[in-house]
């Protein structure tokens, strides 16, 4: 299955589909620096700058488009967010534009979880009533990057959704536990056993990479790091028990661990990461996706079948009503 990424930035959802085993053909991303890491490490997939001038002619053929837009004005952590009204975030609509000419099979879509939020839960029905508009049918939900093993408390939004058919409604179908199941625990009482809110080997000693209002430190304390979020200004002094200092330079590479991001596939700068679709969250969804298309293919083929069988018997026209 092909897919085009939009909003693409370092690459999280590209990485992510790509190890699920679909094959990417299209990216679009306007910051010059993400720009140079998706040309580094998929340099033979066309890549366009500002949406807002991209011909939906220009973008290959592709069962599947996935985009994390912009979510500036729609996170919690901007107090004056005006939501899919604002510049950046409104850049959803653009997606949508070109969604409703090109049509294809699925949109997997990524935000924050002020989305939900933002505007009273207004924004969030307006996107809603967007895809529906356009022809698209789907499900929704919320993960952590706790559920998929890496020790970060950071929530986001996705939206499955499949393109005039019921397709994505099979996403939550044959399956015990949305994010994978975890390794059960003995609860007291007539509950038996219940599931850990962590995945097993979350929790740990290790030093673990937090952000506090001040900027970013390390810690020992048997827990998690919090949403990595962007900072202004330079200083980069924290309060934990191992504080970085004003002007002590930024270790890119714990940023990159506890955001699940491989190394090499990071750059200089925090943020790019941080910003990220988390791969493994990617991977999940792709691979969900794929079993989905390859049962509706079989069923199809059987459904082939079958009518081959009666029109050797003479009735293939009968059953067809013709």
């Amino acid at each position: 299955m092909r897919f085009a990424s939009f909003f693409a930035g370092v690459g999280g959802f590209d990485l992510g589909f790509q190890q699920a085993g679909l094959t990417p053909v299209f990216h679009c991303e306007i910051d010059p620096y993400c720009q140079r890491v998706l040309k580094r490490h998929w340099p033979d997939v066309p890549l366009h700058g500002d949406i807002n001038t991209l011909d939906p002619k220009g973008v290959p053929n592709a069962e599947l488009w996935c985009a994390g837009w912009p979510c500036q004005d729609l996170s919690h952590a901007n107090a004056q967010r005006e939501g899919l009204d604002g510049r950046r975030s409104g850049l959803f609509f653009a997606l949508t534009q070109l969604a409703s000419i090109r049509k294809p099979r699925w949109l997997v879509l990524e935000n924050v979880s002020g989305l939900l939020s933002a505007d009273k839960g207004r924004d969030f029905e307006r996107v809603i009533n967007e895809l529906e508009e356009i022809g698209y049918l789907g499900i929704w939900f919320s993960c952590n990057l706790l559920s998929f093993g890496i020790p970060q408390n950071r929530e986001r939004v996705f939206l499955i959704a499949s393109y005039r058919s019921e397709l994505s409604y099979k996403f939550y179908t044959d399956s015990s536990k949305l994010l994978g199941d975890h390794k059960a625990r003995k609860a007291s009482g007539p509950w038996g056993e219940a599931r850990s809110e962590l995945p097993e080997g979350i929790v740990s000693d290790n030093p673990l990479l937090v952000q506090r209002r001040g900027g970013f430190g390390y810690t020992k304390a048997t827990g998690f790091s919090p949403t990595l979020r962007a900072q202004t200004g330079r200083h980069q002094g924290g309060h934990t028990d191992r504080p970085i200092v004003c002007g002590q330079k930024f270790d890119v590479e714990r940023v990159r661990e506890t955001n699940g991001i491989p190394r090499g596939l990071d750059g200089r700068r925090g943020r790019f990461i941080g910003n990220a679709v988390a791969p493994p969250i990617a991977r999940f969804i792709g691979t969900r996706i794929l079993e989905i298309e390859r049962r509706m293919q079989s069923d199809e083929q059987l459904d082939d079948s079958a009518m081959d069988r009666l029109d050797r018997l003479g009735i293939g026209d009968l059953i067809r009503g013709t």
